[in-house]
């Protein structure tokens, strides 16, 4: 079995099995408590599995905001490390296109996410490759909404279980999972500061 984390957006986990079928899942809309839902969401979901053995635990790298993917990307590397499993990380606008792309949508799209600050996050996508997955033009860019690909947009939330069926599908297929880096796309809104004035003056 597979257990699969998305918080990109909302707070997504779901139980596939090695087929990429869905036995349980899901979601918390609230995009700005993923660390208060995130091991709550965990344990239900599990528990709805009827506690299957875990294997792979697959987990969206983005692109998204900085806080919310960094909870769900801990969040499964922890659970990887308790549960014994293996991290499988996929890029979360993949999710997406698949479903896009099983309701009929016709390539080239790009999947389009709110980034704040009067950005988008995109990713271009051509179609399925010859293992079902769905194939990028390019790599996810950042910037104003004036700047998007000239191809029809696709928005809609990360559905972990979808994230999971990709994962399985580059399982089965031999694909090499993504870099376990955060796509962040740009500096986090919050930073600390490097430099502190002497208390002493």
């Amino acid at each position: 079995m597979l257990l699969a984390i998305d918080t990109s957006g909302a707070t997504s986990v779901a139980v596939v099995d090695d087929d990429g079928a869905l036995v349980a899942s899901l979601l918390d809309e609230d995009v700005r408590a993923h660390a208060e839902h995130i091991g709550p969401l965990l344990e239900t979901v599990l528990e709805r599995a009827g506690r299957p053995h875990v294997d792979a635990v697959a987990y969206g790298v983005g692109p998204g905001p900085f806080t919310g993917l960094r909870v769900g990307m801990a969040a499964a590397r922890t659970a990887a490390l308790v549960l014994g499993a293996i991290e499988l990380p996929v890029l979360s606008h993949d999710a997406v296109a698949l479903e896009a792309l099983r309701r009929g949508m016709r390539p080239a799209f790009a999947v389009v996410a709110d980034a704040k600050r009067r950005e988008r996050f995109a990713t271009v996508y051509r179609g399925l490759d010859a293992a079902g997955m769905p194939a990028r033009d390019g790599e996810p860019a950042v910037g104003p909404e004036t700047d998007l690909p000239r191809v029809p947009h696709v928005i809609g939330a990360v559905d972990a279980g979808l994230l999971g069926v990709v994962a399985a599908l580059r399982r089965a297929h031999g694909v090499p999972p993504e870099a376990p880096d955060a796509r962040y796309l740009r500096s986090p809104d919050v930073t600390i500061a490097t430099v502190r004035k002497s208390v002493l003056g």
